[in-house]
């Protein structure tokens, strides 16, 4: 799979040195520790703060608290899907085989891993249709099969039992991005320049109105955290960038500004921490109002200063080979997580995820590894064999886009 990066230099104001973005081939390893942070923000999420654990007060009670809001990594994964896959639209707006070299790429990295992780669940489903405890499913089972394959699931699901709220609740994310992928080839390839950045800017403006509206009319709190039009500012500050990153004009607007953008950045981090304070869940009014815009500007001011400043401290943390490994095997990581640490606690514990004693912590930990071990054993067999196979196509004659990163993808939380 590609991700863009245009060929650029830049030179700043005359106290800046100049900078030179990364080549459009190879990878950017930055991008990658990005999508690691993101994953591990996931992960500590759902293994840590949204199991049971400590009572108020207690020692075990705040370390859940700090990571109230890890279900932000799927912020961060948004933002990041808007930057890449609206790069290599970009880059490819002209190709003659602009839809079907897209589609069928996305193809190649998205559905096999994710049908036949469906498959497995209606395997489940269906065989221990009466079972009781950890195999018990879901009354609505036989309508999950449609919804799933057409990814709709951000729409329509509301799921009870135990085992498909694991295998599937966090599935959401997903369908928000084949959506995004419905629509934005469409707006690339026919709308000008002008109207597509002001259709983004629209959306950027647009989408916390819209939560607040979803909020006061929907009985379910979780609408403004999962529906599409919801969610577009994170996606289209994604796409923003990318446009921006191929222009000189916005690239050297950034050096010339850059010490304010830094305190803005530093702003909003102050923001961010004072809605994981205050008011941490995703399904409050805070978080709709103005939580996720400043989000979402903090991770795409994040993701700025990481590819355009490729030699400040920032981006060398990006950088880091741990992080960038988490990042490449993160589509398995993020489906296969939440059923494997449900599995782990059952087989060893004969319970649900907890962190409440010392074992189920090693537990906990166990799980961890045993998702890394089958995330890395799904990419070296399955998933990377299949990202050759979408090479084949092209969008134009003996000229790939360049990949500068892996597989696009983006997960969300439940």
């Amino acid at each position: 799979m590609e991700i863009p990066a245009g060929p650029r230099s830049l030179t700043g104001n005359p106290g800046d040195r100049a900078v030179k973005a990364p080549s459009t081939q190879g990878r950017m390893p930055e991008l990658d520790g990005l999508r690691g942070m993101a994953i591990l923000l996931v992960f500590l999420f759902h293994y840590i703060a949204i199991v049971p654990g400590g009572s108020p007060g207690s020692l075990l009670y705040r370390i859940q608290s700090c990571f109230a809001m890890g279900w932000v990594g799927v912020d961060l994964f948004f933002v990041l899907s808007g930057f890449l896959i609206g790069g290599i639209l970009l880059d490819a707006r002209p190709s003659r085989r602009y839809f079907q070299t897209f589609y069928a790429r996305r193809l190649f990295r998205i559905i096999p891993l994710y049908y036949l992780w469906i498959a497995l669940y209606l395997i489940i489903a269906f065989v221990f249709h009466n079972a009781r405890g950890l195999l018990a499913v879901g009354s609505e089972r036989a309508t999950v099969a449609p919804i799933y394959l057409l990814f709709l699931q951000n729409w329509t699901t509301n799921l009870h039992a135990t085992l498909e709220s694991a295998w599937l609740g966090h599935l959401w994310s997903l369908a928000v991005e084949e959506q995004f992928y419905l629509v934005m080839p469409l707006a690339v390839r026919f709308l000008p320049k002008r109207a597509l950045v002001g259709g983004l800017f629209l959306a950027i403006a647009g989408a916390p109105v819209l939560r607040l509206v979803v909020f006061r009319l929907s009985h379910s709190h979780a609408a403004q955290y999962m529906l599409t039009p919801c969610r577009a500012d994170a996606l289209a500050m994604g796409v923003l960038l990318a446009v921006g990153w191929r222009e000189d004009s916005w690239r050297a607007r950034f050096f010339r500004y850059k010490k304010i953008i830094y305190g803005v950045t530093a702003l909003l981090f102050a923001c961010v921490v004072s809605l994981a304070v205050s008011s941490p869940s995703p399904y409050s009014y805070a978080t709709a109002a103005w939580g996720f815009s400043c989000i979402d500007i903090f991770f795409a001011l994040l993701l700025t200063i990481a590819v355009l400043v490729p030699e400040g401290p920032w981006a060398g943390v990006c950088r880091w080979p741990w992080l960038g490994e988490l990042g490449r095997l993160s589509y398995c990581l993020y489906i296969v997580h939440q059923v494997v640490n449900l599995l782990c606690h059952e087989l060893l514990l004969h319970a649900t995820p907890n962190i409440s004693t010392w074992k189920a912590v090693a537990v906990t930990a166990l799980a961890g590894l045993v998702s890394f071990a089958v995330a890395k054993v799904s990419w070296i067999l399955f998933e990377q064999p299949l990202l050759r196979r979408g090479q084949v196509f092209r969008y134009f004659p003996n000229v790939a886009i360049s990949p500068a990163a892996p597989a696009v993808l983006s997960k969300g939380v439940s």
